[in-house]
């Protein structure tokens, strides 16, 4: 700010309105003038505010004292600070093993409020999940639906356990996991067998 005064009518001082997060650094010049710093004093988080109004104000030594304000808006950015979660740690479902391909077994779904890419979440199994679960079974990367892919076997497996990750696109990338039961219900696909063992055995016609 500027004041054509002089001595003690000149400006002082600055002050700002309260908010909790950031102070004024008053200094001086060479030639006496003085500026204000707006320092941050406490961390700000965009999930809770998304923007801070604060308002400077100069005021002179006069008496009374004249002020001059102005308004100061401060958008605050978004930092890739949260990490996907899941809305459920564990899922559990059951399929039958005749399913077609493309039945839908089970929507996994993760919340990340960060804004724009680094709240945007690829869904995806995880590092250690065995080839054969992939076989059977497909994950959309966008809307976390898990389906049936490949020919589900009540007799070759009862049960499948499968880990799935939530990851955001931002440039330090969190990741949620979760875990996914598929229960195999048995489908009456097998017709008995009778085997006969032929032993000979001969009986009497008078036995009793």
């Amino acid at each position: 700010a500027q004041d054509a005064d002089v001595g003690v009518n000149s400006l002082q001082t600055y002050q700002i309105s309260p908010s909790g997060h950031f102070v004024l650094n008053i200094q001086t010049r060479g030639d006496g003038s003085k500026y204000a710093e707006l320092v941050l004093e406490k961390g700000l988080d965009r999930e809770e505010q998304t923007e801070l109004r604060l308002i400077l104000t100069a005021l002179d030594g006069g008496i009374p004292p004249k002020s001059a304000t102005v308004p100061i808006i401060i958008d605050i950015l978004d930092a890739d600070d949260n990490e996907p979660v899941f809305n459920q740690s564990t899922y559990a479902t059951r399929v039958w093993e005749n399913a077609s391909t493309g039945t839908l077994v089970v929507k996994v779904e993760a919340f990340d409020p960060d804004e724009g890419l680094n709240g945007d979440i690829v869904y995806s199994f995880g590092s250690h999940t065995p080839a054969k679960v992939r076989e059977l079974f497909f994950l959309d990367s966008v809307n976390g639906e898990l389906r049936v892919k490949g020919l589900l076997d009540f007799e070759e497996s009862k049960m499948y356990e499968i880990y799935i990750q939530a990851k955001d696109r931002g440039s330090n990338p969190g990741q949620g996991h979760c875990k996914v039961l598929v229960e195999i219900i048995d489908v009456n696909d097998n017709a008995p067998e009778i085997t006969v063992t032929s032993v000979y055995s001969p009986v009497p016609e008078d036995a009793l």
